[in-house]
């Protein structure tokens, strides 16, 4: 298993609550197959792993999405410290909110029933849940000068990828890509076995090919889509050929 330093800083009040949350989220499922994925997932994989080619995907006072992806029944887990049900897979504390994702039977985004409630449903996560995860010591500042200390399990940046590429394939939302251009640099950047090893390039079967060929076809719209859409056509510099990376360091 790998165990890496992640040392960052909160900039903004929005922040400080997502960061107590996924300190939350982590101590409460210390025990359980949990992964943090989404934007957290990015975040903490560049704090730990830093990139100079980092594109950023938010503005300062939008706060990072807290999101985890679970393998069984959280549901008790969060209520028990404190947590309240809300709408679909999200449990609130106050100012402060988490979501639970579930693995997607079917490959794309859904809603999937655990333990009796419905959760969302994400492509990519049996995978990562199945797979050893990196685990973050992360040490965060807060704006207030506090000092959270906490233990992240996040997948290796191959399956963070194996799911960004799910979720851009089934929402084609620009922050996926620009997360999928991020976690691409890190492998780009980082030797293998820094981050978990890396065979998405030599993929034969199961979801590293479904990712590769998702990524070729990726490729392709965003080639036609940079022509297309004026204003609106992402920069060239995330036309990462992903399927041929290989680290060059």
């Amino acid at each position: 298993m790998i165990e890496v330093d992640a040392i960052t800083v909160s900039t903004s009040a929005a922040d400080d609550l997502a960061y107590r949350a996924l300190a939350d989220i982590c101590e409460i499922t210390s025990s359980h197959n949990v992964r943090v994925v989404g934007g957290q997932m990015v975040n903490l994989l560049l704090t730990a792993f830093p990139v100079r080619q980092a594109v950023p995907r938010r503005t300062a006072d939008a706060a990072i999405e807290t999101a985890l992806a679970i393998s069984g029944d959280a549901h008790h887990l969060l209520t028990r410290a404190g947590y309240e049900a809300q709408d679909g897979n999200s449990y609130t504390k106050g100012e402060r909110q988490i979501d639970l994702l579930v693995p997607s039977r079917t490959g794309r985004f859904g809603t999937e029933q655990l333990g009796g409630r419905g959760f969302d449903a994400a492509p990519g996560l049996n995978v990562a849940l199945a797979a050893d995860p990196i685990t973050l010591q992360t040490s965060v500042t807060l704006t207030d000068g506090q000092v959270l200390k906490f233990s992240a399990r996040v997948p290796t940046v191959e399956f963070a990828i194996v799911i960004k590429t799910g979720s851009y394939d089934s929402r084609r939302a620009d922050r996926d890509l620009i997360d999928l251009h991020n976690l691409l640099w890190i492998v780009q950047s980082h030797p293998p076995a820094m981050i978990g090893g890396w065979k998405l390039d030599q993929a034969q079967r199961g979801a590293r090919l479904d990712t590769q060929r998702a990524l070729v076809g990726v490729a392709k719209s965003l080639s036609a889509r940079s022509t297309r859409d004026g204003a609106q056509r992402i920069s060239p510099e995330l036309l990462v050929d992903i399927p041929q990376v290989a680290w060059v360091g």
